[in-house]
């Protein structure tokens, strides 16, 4: 789990710094939007609340986006916010400043957790083999949370008229391989079980985890059972953002790992991405580089490659879906400083390789990061 772990460490940093339907016309389609000019090529992730104790000015930001031919910026919050206007997490200022400039803006939040802690019902909470303390993980099963997601979706889209796409990160269960290693493995919450037994098998026995770990027939329809709960959440945000306004984005967040393949993905992460891009049909799916790549300080930034198991396949799966792909830039070398750097060189043919490999957009993790260590491309 070294994500969470490195996301547990910003969110402290973030304290202290400042003491997650009708189809319509997307404006990917949409020349005439006045919050749009482009959302394919670059892009850059960008962490406000770390952004405006940094020192670094809008004015810079807006020069090295520039600089970078970055054409959007997807803003991500790791707390608990309902969607209402709120200045002091994203000044007006800086809204702005990347309208006038033709930067188009996406709301990015986390789909399975937040970092402060919500006044939530119990159960609702994602039960995990092994605790993680100072993360609040909330599950895909309970219908009231995900309702409570889309409602979110729908305040960020009213109150922000600037905003053209929304979309959820890291919208599955944790993760990879977990089972084997550490044990943050979920949801195994009560709820989940009943609701596995009860609701998806139609049996009146509710099955132990140990029971549905050990019994194939049963694990297997277990990973249905998880897959579909976050394919069926991925539908709901859908719904939400198109019935609110069908001009705004909508983008799905899938996984990406060398050496990995679609079944494994499936299986502990909960995620079906085929059958995301076939029957959600997001405007843009992004497949995230998970941290077991990221963190390799030896990455060579024609990893993405690797990742060619899922491009390919969810082109096949629905050709109009346009495929994005998220790096890590910043956050390794940030908190291992003896670490080898992506510098701009790295990022920048990182960049150009991917949209010649036939990307529609790529983004990045984070721009104050990546600026304080002195990085950018040149």
């Amino acid at each position: 789990m070294k994500k969470i772990l490195f996301k547990y460490i910003l969110f402290l940093q973030i304290l202290l710094s400042v003491s997650c339907t009708d189809k319509g016309t997307s404006k990917l389609e949409d020349d005439t939007s006045s919050t749009v000019i482009n959302t394919g090529g670059n892009s850059i992730q960008l962490d406000p609340l770390v952004f405006y104790s940094s020192g670094i000015s809008i004015d810079q930001f807006v020069k090295d986006l520039k600089k970078a031919n970055i054409n959007s910026v997807h803003f991500m919050f790791v707390n608990v916010w309902d969607g209402t206007r709120d200045e002091s997490m994203l000044k007006p200022e800086l809204l702005k400043a990347l309208k006038d400039n033709g930067i188009s803006m996406w709301m990015m939040v986390l789909g399975n957790c937040f970092y402060t802690k919500p006044n939530f019902p119990s159960s609702w909470e994602m039960g995990l083999l092994t605790p993680y303390p100072g993360v609040y993980f909330y599950s895909f099963h309970h219908p009231d949370f995900v309702a409570w997601q889309a409602k979110r979706v729908r305040n960020f889209i009213k109150n922000y008229p600037e905003i053209s796409g929304v979309e959820f990160a890291e919208s599955y269960f944790p993760e990879w391989k977990t089972l084997k290693n550490n044990g943050f493995y979920g949801d195994v919450s009560s709820y989940a079980l009943n609701k596995f037994s009860k609701e998806y098998l139609n049996e009146s026995k509710v099955y132990s985890f140990d029971e549905i770990r050990n019994t194939p027939s049963l694990y297997n329809k277990w990973i249905d059972f998880r897959a579909e709960a976050v394919t069926n959440f991925n539908k709901e945000i859908k719904k939400a953002v198109k019935e609110t306004d069908p001009k705004v984005l909508f983008a799905s967040w899938g996984m990406g790992i060398r050496n990995g393949s679609l079944d494994e993905i499936k299986e502990h992460f909960g995620l079906d991405m085929v059958k995301i891009v076939a029957d959600v049909e997001p405007d843009v799916f992004f497949i995230q580089t998970s941290s077991q790549d990221w963190s390799d300080e030896s990455l060579d930034p024609s990893y993405y490659k690797a990742y060619d198991y899922v491009f390919n396949a969810l082109k096949k799966a629905n050709s109009k879906v346009k495929i994005g792909i998220q790096t890590d830039i910043a956050l390794h070398s940030y908190h291992n400083p003896s670490s080898r750097k992506r510098t701009g060189v790295w990022w920048k043919n990182f960049m150009d390789g991917v949209t010649k490999h036939g990307y529609y957009t790529s983004t990045a993790y984070e721009y104050t990061f990546y600026k304080k260590q002195g990085l950018w491309v040149d």
